[in-house]
């Protein structure tokens, strides 16, 4: 049967709508509803800002040097996320929060997409969505070799959100992943050079996965095998599908929404080589995501054919949120300037597939080919201390994609590699308080997109011009 979902369908504290029938699946207890209020404003804009669909803006010092010295920085709270090791550098209670302004765009230019042979019908669509991301942190010494910190902040998220009757409709509508992570945490000083830590990850998920369903080549299918009895009704409909094959007319949808939880691990080690210089290593392991909701569906003009083979019923997908490793360098070049660098490897190796299951047999299971690979992101950074008040931040950074080839690229994740290009400022507001602000400019290689594997009979040809601006506030306050 012709059926697809996802296609058719010293700042450190030392002394200084596609569907008419939605359902809400959400179960809000009184545990989680701390977690949920945070999600509600994590509205995540497209994946553009970091590859795959992980999101790296999770400190705001730290996004002024494109995360350079993210494992061995330790400058502030936010090395909870980074590297819990770096703590023990932490002598002081103290909070780092921050906000992180995204402004996306993607827009795709149809270059020849067809529905079987015909040219499938629509308009090209931009997908702009600004959002909002926040992070939080709290480091407090126990004594003088332990530390305790948590974090609360967003690790993976993306939206795409395409107009419904855009070409690519049949492969993609809108996309949504919100995560939050919770990090509990502790570090421990072992000797004058090397420190330890670790933590557990708590991820809190939700997603929504909406597209359009080409109907008049799911009845074409069933009339060809058979299961459609052939009369004159039924071949007169089949002769009108054909003449609006690649149009709208016969077109249904679909609308899947769901969330889980997982749980997963992180440890780091820091090793101060000198007074100056230090190097970091962090591992933060993979999470399993069972997302379970309500799968809702539209059949349209051929609801009285189809209609109970697309009855609303439960749904869900497995995600397995990449494990990454990080090894970092920091050094003091001279009492003025610092240098940084990083290396990140991400396993997007576990995203093979997406896999969606229905509660019941018809319709089937849809199992759409990703085959992401492994990649890394390469970072250098500095920052140079111009008084005791004021800091400026500079950062580079090569992103590399997951994605293998146009002919697996999906309008949902249109993910191509980018280039890095960061600025940043802190000031010493007061002998407990400093500002951060930062400023992001990603250049993304223009995807292309030629896939004719999400969607059966749907060919998707076309480019993607994509771009995105980031500006970030935050503070870290020493108590």
């Amino acid at each position: 049967m012709y059926f697809s979902v996802n296609a058719a369908s010293d700042a450190n504290g030392r002394d200084k709508g596609d569907s008419p029938r939605r359902h809400c699946f959400m179960k809000c207890s009184s545990q989680n509803l701390g977690i949920t209020a945070f999600a509600s404003i994590s509205l995540f804009a497209s994946n553009l800002f970091a590859a795959g669909f992980a999101i790296q803006e999770q400190s705001i010092s730290g996004l002024g040097n494109a995360y350079a010295g993210g494992a061995a920085s330790a400058e502030d709270a936010s090395t909870v996320y980074f590297n819990p090791a770096g703590m023990s550098l932490i002598e002081k209670p103290q909070l780092h929060a921050g906000i992180h302004f995204i402004m996306p765009e993607a827009e795709f230019t149809n270059l020849g997409s067809t529905t079987l042979t015909a040219p499938t019908q629509g308009s090209d669509a931009i997908s702009e969505e600004e959002a909002l991301v926040p992070n939080l942190y709290y480091v407090a010494p126990m004594n003088d070799d332990l530390v305790w910190g948590i974090g609360i902040s967003a690790p993976f998220g993306l939206t795409t959100d395409f107009e419904d009757d855009w070409v690519g409709r049949y492969v993609a509508r809108r996309t949504e992943l919100k995560t939050v992570l919770v990090n509990p945490s502790l570090a421990f000083r072992v000797n004058d050079k090397l420190s330890i830590g670790g933590g557990l990850d708590y991820v809190k998920a939700d997603a929504v996965l909406s597209n359009a369903i080409d109907m008049g080549l799911v009845f074409l299918n069933q009339f060809q095998l058979g299961g459609i009895p052939v009369n004159a009704q039924s071949s007169a409909l089949a002769g009108d599908i054909q003449a609006n094959m690649g149009g709208p007319k016969y077109d249904g949808g679909l609308r899947l929404e769901g969330d889980g939880d997982g749980w997963g691990f992180n440890v780091g080690a820091l090793y101060e080589m000198n007074e100056d210089w230090r190097l970091g290593v962090h591992y933060r392991s993979k999470v399993e995501l069972g997302l379970s909701g309500q799968a809702d569906f539209t059949v349209g003009a051929l609801e009285s054919v189809l209609g109970d083979a697309f009855a609303d019923q439960g749904g869900g997908v497995d995600i397995n949120l990449p494990d990454t490793l990080s090894i970092s360098v920091f050094g003091n070049v001279t009492e003025k300037l610092s240098l940084m660098a990083d290396v990140t490897n991400t396993s997007w190796s576990e995203f093979q597939e997406l896999r969606i299951e229905f509660e019941n047999p018809s319709p089937p299971a849809n199992v759409i080919p990703e085959l992401w690979q492994d990649v890394s992101k390469y970072s250098l950074g500095a920052s140079y201390k111009f008084n005791d008040r004021l800091m400026g931040r500079f950062g580079l950074a090569y992103d590399e994609s997951p994605v293998p080839n146009d002919e697996v690229r999906s309008p949902r994740i249109p993910d191509e590699d980018r280039k890095w290009i960061s600025l940043g400022l802190s000031v010493a507001a007061t002998k407990q308080l400093d500002l951060h602000f930062a400023y992001l400019s990603i250049i993304v290689d223009d995807p292309m997109i030629d896939n004719t594997s999400h969607s059966a009979g749907q060919r998707l040809y076309g480019k993607i011009d994509a771009s995105v601006s980031l500006l970030s506030m935050g503070l870290s306050r020493r108590f």
